[in-house]
Formats: structure tokens, C-alpha cells, sequence
């Protein structure tokens, strides 16, 4: 099936922001084809032959930030925050992952078994600030 093809098929689909997508109908028969990615709106998407291309570069780059941050639990860029840490309550039996809560009421969230301790990060950072790489590696 080429890009116009395509397009005849799904562009009377919802799109991925629209509504409910079990009350279309085909539900049942195309599982796959409930929505239109709103990618479909480029005027050169039916014309792109690699559609389904990934960036590896960034989807590298992506992973490692969200690692990195994790680990070094660095403020306001972790996803490691108090809602993830009521998910764990309801999802997960990782009891020592749970919100604690204080003497004063407030709730606490202890720190991971996957970060590093001041000391450690201090260390790391410490190093990167260091490293020094061949000429042209930036």
C-alpha cells in the first residue's frame, strides 16, 4: 500500500487527541486503524516513504538523559516524582519505594536503591567536568 492509498484508508479516522476510539466503525476488524497521528496534517507525510523511520540518535539521547537524571536524581528532571511514587503504591510491591509518611504530615520520598549518594555524584560530576575528549568529538 503506498502513502496515497494510505491516506484514502485513514483519513476519516479521529485523530489521536479526538475522543473514544471503541465506538468507530471497524473497531473490531482493524484494531490498528482507529486513529490518524496527527502527523498525517504535514502536506509531504502521504509522500514520506520512511514513515515509520526512528531517530535512533535521539531516542539514544533521550534514554540516557532520563537514566542519567534518574541515577543522579537530578531536581525537576527525574521522572522519579511523588506521583510516580503513588503509582508504586498501587502497581508495584516495592514496598521500600513507598511515600513515607512524617511527624509533621507531610509525605517523604525515600531515596532509591539506583542512586548515587552525594558523595558519588559529586564524584561524577566532577569527572565529567574533567573529561577531556580528541578535538572534533563535540
Amino acid at each position: 500500500m503506498n502513502g496515497e492509498q494510505l491516506w484514502e484508508f485513514i483519513r476519516d479516522f479521529p485523530k489521536i487527541t479526538d475522543g473514544p476510539f471503541d465506538t468507530l466503525p471497524g473497531y473490531e476488524q482493524y484494531h490498528n486503524w482507529t486513529k490518524r497521528s496527527i502527523f498525517w496534517d504535514l502536506s509531504y507525510w502521504k509522500h514520506n516513504l520512511l514513515r515509520h523511520n526512528l531517530d535512533v540518535m535521539h531516542i539514544e539521547k533521550n534514554f540516557f538523559d532520563n537514566v542519567f537524571n534518574a541515577v543522579m536524581e537530578v531536581k525537576g528532571k527525574t521522572k522519579d516524582n511523588h506521583k510516580a511514587r503513588m503509582d508504586v503504591v498501587e502497581f508495584c510491591v516495592r514496598g521500600d519505594l513507598q511515600l513515607v509518611q512524617l511527624q509533621n504530615g507531610k509525605l517523604a520520598k525515600p531515596k532509591g536503591n539506583d542512586t548515587f549518594n552525594t558523595n558519588d555524584a559529586k564524584s561524577i560530576y566532577k569527572w565529567i567536568t574533567e573529561l577531556k575528549m580528541l578535538g572534533g568529538y563535540l
